[in-house]
């Protein structure tokens, strides 16, 4: 059986001012599963040391609980926030008006918004990421697996180097590139 061509990920929209890239996260099973059970257990934590500064207990505030309890209450919302994000997490990308934007978030709201002159963007090229294997497919750290950081495409901005275009595959991400140049946003200096 011959494969049908994918289709990529990424919803490209131009009107002529502004192109508008969005890209939803990719589905990772595994994560979704092992958070949704670690969480399930993180509460069960939460409520029990919760439950220890009962005012009907009378029992001395211990510091080292109060310290376990933050770092708790911390670690479950890392947890939380990669389970929202691998569920409902989107990254879009919008480049006009002498601006590039990258904007990531759950559904349609922003949460971490970036904006770059395009005058002083510079190297907008494909980014060369290692193939490291690991049990989790081809990445290297927690933010790679779940779309945080990192991406395929990628541009120098003063001495910085910014990544974006997050789980999509090297081909949709030349194809973006192309689409980008095309348009006239960004010619190569």
């Amino acid at each position: 059986m011959i494969e049908s061509p994918y289709d990529g990920r990424a919803k490209l929209d131009f009107d002529g001012l502004e192109f508008r890239i969005s890209i939803p996260t990719r589905k990772n099973w595994f994560i979704i599963i092992f958070f949704c059970a670690w969480i399930g257990g993180w509460f069960m934590g939460e409520t029990s040391a919760l439950n220890t500064f009962s005012p009907s207990k009378n029992n001395a505030i211990d510091g080292f609980l109060i310290f376990w309890l933050i770092g708790w209450t911390l670690g479950g919302l890392f947890a939380i926030t990669i389970l929202l994000w691998t569920l409902f997490g989107k990254e879009k990308i919008v480049i006009g008006n002498s601006l590039l934007i990258i904007e990531k978030g759950l559904l349609n709201f922003g949460i971490i918004k970036k904006q770059y002159e395009l005058n002083l963007v510079k190297n907008l090229e494909l980014n060369p990421m290692p193939s490291v294997s690991g049990f989790f497919g081809q990445s290297r750290n927690i933010g790679d697996y779940t779309g945080f950081s990192g991406g395929k495409l990628r541009f120098d901005y003063g001495m910085k180097t910014i990544k974006f275009g997050v789980n999509i595959d090297e081909a949709e991400a030349r194809f973006i590139l192309d689409e980008i140049k095309k348009k006239g946003f960004y010619k190569d200096k």
